[in-house]
C-alpha cells in the first residue's frame, strides 16, 4: 500500500550520461533507436542529494575506469571473450530506478567500511552465469533463468571480492575495507532502509562475455552516499603530486602557467586613500623575513623570497608548501653574514721582518 501511495507522487525527471563504445551496431552516429514514449513532467526544486551535471560526469568517468580494469581481469584471468558496447549514468528516484529493472538479474549489496547505506551491484543473470562457470574452468553450457543454488552464490561471491580492489583503486583509494554478498536472484528484493523517492544514481555497462547477448553491470547508490564519496575523491586528486616526467619535453616547453608573487596585504581607511601623496610608504603586514606567497596557476602555492636577478625583480623558491614554517633572514642581514663569514676565511697577512 506504500508503494501505490508512492506512486501517486509526481515523478522526478531523471537525468542521463551516456557514451558508446563499439560498432557492434554498425555506424552508431546513424543508429536512430527506437522511440519511447516518456511523460514529460515538470519538477519544482531538486532534493539536496542530487548530483550536478559535472558529478555526473564525474561518476562516469570513475566507473568506466573500474569496468575497463575489471574485464581485463575477466579475460586474463578467467579467459574470457570480452566485447564492451556502452556506459551510463542515470540520476532519478529509487521507486523509478526499481521499475526499469526487467528481465533475471542476480542482485549483489556491497558494503564499505563507515558507510552507513549499501550499494547495490546487479548483474544480469547471463552473465552471473559467465563469470560462475569460467571462474570453475568450465564454459558456458546452457542458459539459465532460475535462482541461483548456493554453491553458484559462494562461487560468484568469492569471486566478485577478488576484484574489489580495483572498484577502490577507481575512487583512487578513498573507500576500504570493501565487501559484496549476493542478496536475491532472479527477482530484485527491495531495500526499506531507503526512501522510495530519494535520489538514486545508478551506472550501467553494456557488455557481452563469452558467446552471450549483450548484458548489463549495474552500480547503483543512494545520493547522499555518493556525495560524500565524491567528496573524499576530490580531495584526493587535490592533493596528488602532479608528474610531469610522463609528458614528453616538446610538449613541456609549450605550456604555459601563469605565475603570480604576493609581497603582502594590508588595510587602509578612505581618508588615509584621499592624503596619498608621491614618495608615501605603505607598510604591509608582512614581515621582511617572513617568506612571500607564490602562485603558479590555481593550484599550486610555494613560498619564495624576493630579489634580483639581471636587473629585474625575480623571487627564489624556499618552500613547496604554504603551510611550510619558514624564517627568512633580511637581504641586508644575509650579505652581512656572507661578508663575516669570507672574513674569516681570508688568510692572516704575512709578518714583516724586521
Amino acid at each position: 500500500m506504500a508503494l501505490e501511495r508512492q506512486a501517486s507522487k509526481p515523478e522526478i525527471a531523471s537525468q542521463k550520461r551516456e557514451i558508446k563504445l563499439s560498432p557492434a551496431i554498425g555506424d552508431w552516429t546513424t543508429y536512430k533507436p527506437p522511440k519511447i514514449l516518456v511523460k514529460k513532467i515538470k519538477t519544482g526544486l531538486y532534493g539536496f542529494d542530487r548530483l550536478s551535471k559535472d558529478e555526473l560526469n564525474q561518476v562516469l568517468f570513475i566507473h568506466y575506469r573500474f569496468v575497463q580494469d575489471l574485464l581485463k581481469r575477466f579475460k586474463i584471468d578467467l579467459g574470457l571473450a570480452i566485447e564492451f558496447f556502452s556506459v551510463q549514468v542515470e540520476q532519478t528516484t529509487n521507486l523509478n530506478f526499481l521499475r526499469r529493472l526487467t528481465g533475471p538479474v542476480v542482485q549483489c549489496k556491497i558494503k564499505i567500511n563507515g558507510l552507513h547505506e549499501p550499494i547495490f551491484f546487479f548483474l544480469e543473470l547471463p552473465l552471473a552465469n559467465s563469470i560462475i562457470n569460467y571462474s570453475l574452468g568450465s564454459i558456458d553450457l546452457e542458459p539459465i533463468n532460475r535462482a541461483l543454488t548456493e554453491a553458484e552464490i559462494n562461487t560468484l561471491e568469492a569471486t566478485l571480492s577478488q576484484y574489489l580492489p580495483l572498484f577502490g583503486a577507481a575512487f583512487e583509494h578513498a573507500i576500504t575495507d570493501i565487501t559484496i554478498a549476493v542478496v536475491s536472484s532472479p527477482d530484485v528484493t527491495m531495500d526499506t532502509t531507503i526512501n522510495p523517492t530519494s535520489t538514486l544514481v545508478s551506472f550501467n555497462a553494456e557488455l557481452s562475455l563469452a558467446d552471450n547477448p549483450p548484458g548489463k553491470i549495474i552500480v547503483a547508490y543512494p545520493g547522499s552516499s555518493l556525495k560524500g564519496l565524491l567528496t573524499k575523491f576530490k580531495q584526493i586528486e587535490q592533493n596528488k603530486v602532479l608528474d610531469f616526467s610522463r609528458l614528453p619535453a616538446s610538449l613541456l616547453s609549450k605550456i604555459t602557467s601563469p605565475v603570480c608573487a604576493q609581497l603582502g596585504e594590508t588595510n587602509l581607511t578612505t581618508n588615509e586613500l584621499r592624503q596619498f601623496e608621491v614618495g608615501d610608504v605603505v607598510s604591509l603586514e608582512t614581515t621582511i623575513s617572513s617568506p612571500l606567497a607564490l602562485s603558479v596557476g590555481k593550484e599550486l602555492k610555494l613560498l619564495c623570497q624576493a630579489g634580483i636577478k639581471n636587473k629585474k625583480a625575480a623571487t627564489r623558491i624556499v618552500g613547496l608548501r604554504e603551510s611550510t614554517e619558514i624564517e627568512l633572514p633580511p637581504p641586508e642581514l644575509a650579505e652581512k653574514k656572507e661578508d663575516k663569514a669570507a672574513a674569516k676565511v681570508l688568510p692572516a697577512p704575512p709578518e714583516k721582518k724586521t
